[in-house]
């Protein structure tokens, strides 16, 4: 993968599927990627320039561009100067917090931070932990190395010390002149700490009855099922209302977790404007192709009228025909024009701008086209790789490719002006959630029953119908540097949605 840009993709739900790019900034210079996604679609499904417009694309197309969570590892958060928790306890102990209404708004800022971010760097520990115990089974005579054990003991620890900290800010802020705005992301953020730090502890659990040898094994779980009977006793305790009850279905519990989480991730937000784009060149291409069947009407009417005169038959049969091919000749031009800049033309822009709408920090410009292989790039088809059988069955009439393609141009200039009181932002999110749905409609019965003859009896026996959409992702950097890179994914769906998601080779 380029270094510059980064890309995770996971199943959303049963019928979309989540891509994440990364686009790393620079500050203070310019940063351009070009991105473009290959569909190749079995022609069974139906998907076609008549069946699937762009418009439906767009509609089937989620998109969310936000800032690059900050990192921190889990110590730092009460150890660093970065920490959003040791700023929030710097400011608290002014003395003048209190009558500064721009201190509030940063105060807020820094409460959801601490959640955002802690969130991201649990996520980062447990894929260090999966990556030191993948290390450990690669061995001839894997054992679980100490390593992890010193992961899980600073999951316990420093859990436990961030919660901590953070609770006691609470005389600071439960008193008669804190502003209620305040208040309220304060025990948003106390909230969503613990719950963060009970799902944490649960699939730490998981891990440590999983892989940890036995003689430690009873030791960990108990610490994290303290842990966890700690933080939902202190939500009780609390009157919070995210508290798991067995036998209940747990809506409540579901649903705070899931505002709490959006309530944390929005200081991260950007403002986006989506325009259409290239309308002025639309326009322009309308303009000559008007011009050009105005020339072609107007000889025409010029040459009979010289060699025929006005007022006579040859004349007005000459208008009649001038004017029939006028508007063809127009309509033919504009074809044959927008098709010579469909390369150079985007559907759309979006404007980036941070939350405020102040300050502009990119544009991004997309566009979706259905294209003949010969249009695809040779490692983009290479990538592909496909085989006989796809071949059989598409009769030998290859895929429908729908190809979506993204440029993005970022820049950030003083970063500690545009985003004040943020960490060092390192890059920005491109969240896209595209919904399979309209490629489902063809689809047959996703069970089928076959027969086989065993030891002279006949067996029923039930069997998956399934349907392959190829991805191939094209990565280029243009700025700083050029750099190519594809990526091959495969969905597996059936009739019922998505059944899971392969990594191809590219």
């Amino acid at each position: 993968m380029l270094e510059t840009i980064q890309q995770s993709v996971k199943h959303h739900d049963q019928y979309q599927i989540e891509i994440k790019l990364d686009y790393e900034l620079h500050a203070d210079q310019i940063t351009r990627y070009q991105i473009a996604t290959y569909f190749f679609v079995p022609q069974s499904l139906g998907i076609t320039p008549q069946t699937y417009a762009k418009q439906t694309f767009y509609q089937d197309v989620q998109s969310h561009i936000r800032l690059k969570t900050p990192s921190l590892n889990l110590r730092e958060f009460t150890e660093g100067e970065r920490s959003p928790l040791c700023i929030i306890e710097k400011m608290v102990r002014s003395t003048d917090w209190l009558s500064d209404p721009a201190a509030h708004e940063q105060l807020i800022t820094q409460m959801k931070l601490l959640s955002a971010m802690l969130k991201s760097a649990l996520r980062e520990h447990f894929i260090l932990i999966e990556r030191r115990v993948a290390e450990v089974q690669a061995t001839p005579h894997g054992k679980t190395h100490y390593l992890v054990h010193n992961l899980v003991d600073e999951f316990i620890s420093e859990a436990s010390r961030v919660t901590q900290r953070y609770r006691t800010l609470l005389a600071d802020f439960n008193l008669p002149n804190v502003p209620p705005a305040v208040y309220t992301a304060f025990m948003f953020t106390d909230e969503s700490l613990s719950i963060l730090i009970e799902e944490s502890a649960v699939e730490m659990f998981q891990i440590v009855d999983e892989y940890l040898k036995k003689t430690n094994r009873e030791d960990y779980k108990h610490a994290l099922s303290e842990l966890t009977t700690r933080e939902t006793k202190y939500r009780k305790t609390r009157g919070y209302e995210s508290i798991l009850i067995e036998g209940s279905d747990n809506e409540t519990y579901l649903y705070r977790a899931s505002i709490l989480k959006k309530y944390a991730s929005s200081v991260l937000f950007l403002d986006t404007d989506v325009k259409p784009d290239g309308q002025y060149w639309e326009q322009l291409i309308l303009s000559f192709a008007a011009g050009l069947a105005m020339v072609f009407a107007t000889a025409v009417a010029f040459y009979f009228q010289y060699e025929y005169g006005n007022f006579t038959l040859p004349f007005f049969i000459a208008l009649v025909i001038g004017y029939m091919f006028k508007d063809r000749i127009k309509e033919i031009s504009r074809i044959v024009f927008a098709k010579r800049l469909e390369n150079y033309l985007f559907d759309r822009r979006i404007i980036i701008r941070t939350q405020d709408g102040q300050h502009r920090l990119g544009v991004l410009r997309e566009k979706v086209r259905f294209i003949d292989e010969d249009d695809v790039p040779l490692s983009v088809m290479r990538a592909r790789n496909r085989d006989h059988i796809t071949e059989i069955s598409n009769e030998g009439r290859g895929e429908h490719i729908i190809c979506y393609t993204k440029e993005i141009e970022l820049q950030i200039k003083d970063a500690e002006k545009v985003l004040p009181g943020f960490p060092e932002i390192t890059g920005i999110n491109d969240i896209l959630r595209f919904d399979i749905r309209h490629f489902l409609n063809k689809m047959a019965e996703p069970i089928q029953e076959r027969f086989v003859i065993r030891n002279g009896e006949l067996i029923s026996l039930l069997c998956h119908k399934v349907y392959h959409v190829n991805l191939i992702s094209r990565y280029k950097t243009v700025q700083p540097g050029v750099n190519k890179e594809n990526r091959h994914l495969r969905l597996i769906l059936d009739q019922d949605g998505i059944r899971r998601i392969q990594e191809g080779r590219a």
